[in-house]
């Protein structure tokens, strides 16, 4: 956890503290001269952590105020207005938004606080300022000590604290909420009781007169002390219907809080030291001029961290293309090595090739022949498809032997060119009708149907033999005679040719 220079600024003396790793070291006290600024300026030599400033100065102002509800830049001139109107002579101001009313314009109740003595703290600014030590924020103890009474319930509620450097601080919250604080120092020969007897009270009757406690309503004093004086604070100390008192033991509190340094007294300084470390508030009255060195500081912390970020990025992202190169590189050697075995291959295959050359209008003319062949010479299955498809339309013919057979024939459509051969191609068909032997004349009628089937297709059909010799030479009284035993054969010749 990175170390934390506290500071505790009263009105005569400023006390400076180091709190690293939850441990909050002894202060050093530093007084409000010439000698104390320059034992101050040393101090900063050998401490460089950035600084949290706690004032608790009498002269800390509050206004609580009404204003209308507004954004953006009518807003901060309305305040710029207010800060003009109340607190002109010094820059360590704020003012803090407590809520909305609840009926009407549902204006914004705001309070208006500032140091208003800046003399007492400017000279500790510029010492700082000179060394470039980073400021984080000045704080004053009425806005650091919202988390002591979060968990106390109670609408009215006047927090005590003594503080051995500054005196006693009552701090007003009406429903947690900060509306007023005072300082009052503690004169010699006074007991912290006898104080906080006279104290509390005419606070009480105070806020009565602003209207911030209403007269029915019972004061609830909490007081931060040590055991010894808590007896004799209950011995003194009464409580009756219009204030009632409460302890809070500030050894308790400390270890609530994570404070590891023993308490001797009722001294609070070391809370608020310890809560200001670890639980930081938004800054209270530094400006901007006096938190520019932490704001470069943040700054630079950020761009080293983005640098250390990008670099790591980096790293890993060349390490991933690192991979990425080697795994491609690996890659290209293994297609490498199977380019240089295909081309040995192929070395070896074209060696092993008769020397045969053709130019490319060799090849162009065996191409055009080619497709000349196919236009002219269709495929035997692209015949023998059709002649199967007939053959499925004619049940009673069965199929005994087919012979097949391609011949040249040639184009005599044109008579001033030399003839062209033409592929004529043959199919010898021997076969036998079923179901129709002895009924000739059906037998006949019904190849004549089969072999016109066939013309319709584009084939020349020729009948070879018949199942009757219906020819001159025929004898048509032995065909008869021999009955239905005599099977009813025939053969066709069956000729494909290209169209003219």
């Amino acid at each position: 956890m990175p170390g934390k220079t506290l500071l505790f600024l009263s009105s005569d003396h400023l006390h400076a503290c180091t709190w690293e790793s939850g441990v909050l070291s002894a202060a050093q006290p530093f007084i409000d001269d010439t000698d104390g600024h320059e034992r101050f300026a040393a101090f900063l030599q050998t401490h460089r952590d950035p600084v949290y400033l706690l004032a608790d100065f009498i002269e800390e102002d509050f206004r609580y105020e009404t204003v209308p509800h507004l954004r953006g830049s009518d807003r901060t001139a309305l305040l710029q207005r207010k800060f003009e109107q109340y607190y002109r002579n010094t820059p360590f101001r704020q003012a803090v938004l407590q809520g909305r009313q609840r009926d009407g314009r549902r204006d914004d109740e705001v309070l208006f606080c500032a140091l208003t003595n800046p003399a007492l703290i400017l000279p500790w600014l510029e010492i700082l300022q000179a060394h470039c030590i980073p400021i984080t924020g000045i704080y004053s103890v009425p806005g650091i000590s919202a988390p002591l009474v979060k968990n106390i319930s109670s609408e009215h509620l006047l927090l005590l604290s003594w503080e051995k450097r500054a005196g006693l601080r009552q701090t007003y919250f009406d429903d947690k909420h900060l509306y007023f604080s005072r300082l009052t120092p503690m004169g010699r020969g006074n007991s912290l009781s006898d104080l906080i007897n006279s104290e509390a009270a005419r606070t009480q009757q105070y806020l009565k007169s602003l209207s911030l406690l209403p007269q029915t309503h019972a004061l609830d004093v909490l007081v931060i002390c040590h055991a010894d004086d808590r007896r004799k604070l209950e011995a003194q100390l009464r409580s009756n219907p219009s204030i009632r008192y409460t302890y809070l033991d500030i050894h308790d509190l400390g270890r609530r809080i994570g404070l590891k340094t023993s308490h001797a007294d009722s001294d609070a300084t070391p809370l608020f030291l310890h809560l200001l470390a670890t639980r930081p508030p938004r800054n209270h009255y530094a400006t901007a001029a006096h938190t520019r060195f932490f704001q470069l500081r943040q700054l630079r912390r950020g761009l080293y961290g983005f640098g250390a970020t990008l670099a790591t990025a980096s790293l890993l992202w060349s390490a991933v293309n690192i991979w990425e190169a080697g795994v491609l590189n690996a890659d290209s050697e293994a297609l490498r090595m199977q380019a240089s075995q295909f081309s040995q291959q192929a070395q070896q295959i074209t060696q092993s090739l008769p020397n045969t050359s053709s130019t490319a209008a060799d090849m162009r003319t065996a191409a055009l022949l080619l497709r000349k062949l196919d236009s002219f010479s269709p495929p035997p299955q692209k015949i023998l498809g059709e002649l199967s498809t007939t053959l499925n339309a004619y049940t009673h013919i069965r199929v005994d032997s087919l012979a097949w057979q391609m011949d040249a024939a040639f184009d005599t459509r044109t008579t001033d060119t030399p003839a062209t051969p033409l592929p004529v191609q043959t199919i010898l068909l021997s076969g036998e009708l079923e179901g129709l032997a002895g009924d000739y004349r059906g037998a006949l009628n019904y190849l004549e149907r089969f072999q016109q089937a066939l013309t319709r297709r584009g084939h020349t059909v020729t009948a070879l033999t018949l199942p009757l010799d219906i020819s001159p030479k025929g004898s048509i009284t032995v065909d008869a005679a021999q009955g239905g035993a005599k099977p009813a054969q025939f053969s066709l010749q069956i000729v494909w040719k290209p169209k003219e």
